[in-house]
């Protein structure tokens, strides 16, 4: 699997095809904060069946970069006069990485199930509404081995969201 985190294709493949089922329908708030998330893709070994990761992200306040008055503007500083910002906006995100697939802790767990992936994508989504969890995003990834490439992908779209607002 090694040789795998170094193939560039394949983990663009992985980036591409990862599906942000549900976003959380509170946003992301001003202050630092704890983003829930469950991601559910096909179990390698075994397709009929699906592995379910359950894990917290941990979001940053908004970083907001300005230079000083005195200081150098961004335009000296990047040598791009036209497209930067007054402000940089950005937001550290972190979250914890198993390579293996038995896992449980308080950040993360990571259980095998007996259903297949769109089967197992339903109870998680019905849960959720059953419990009235609205924080919570959903993601769908062909290859669970690599969640951390689909968690990036699913931190991009609320970035994205989020930026553009």
């Amino acid at each position: 699997m090694d040789a795998a985190w170094q193939d560039e294709e394949f983990l663009r493949h992985v980036f591409d095809e990862t599906r942000v089922v549900r976003k959380p329908l509170t946003g992301i708030i001003a202050g630092y904060h704890v983003l829930p998330y469950i991601l559910v893709g096909p179990e390698h070994e075994h397709p009929h069946r699906s592995v379910e990761v359950r894990g917290r992200i941990r979001v940053s306040p908004r970083l907001i970069v300005a230079p000083g008055r005195d200081g150098p503007t961004y335009g000296e500083l990047f040598g791009d006069r036209e497209l930067m910002d007054h402000r940089l906006v950005a937001r550290m995100f972190s979250f914890r990485y198993a390579s293996r697939v038995a896992l449980e802790s308080e950040e993360l767990r990571i259980r095998r199930q007996e259903r297949d992936t769109s089967g197992h994508l339903e109870r998680v989504l019905d849960e959720l509404t059953q419990r009235e969890i609205v924080n919570t995003g959903v993601i769908e990834s062909p290859d669970v081995r690599f969640y951390p490439v689909s968690i990036d992908r699913f931190i991009r779209e609320i970035l994205d969201q989020e930026f553009r607002e």
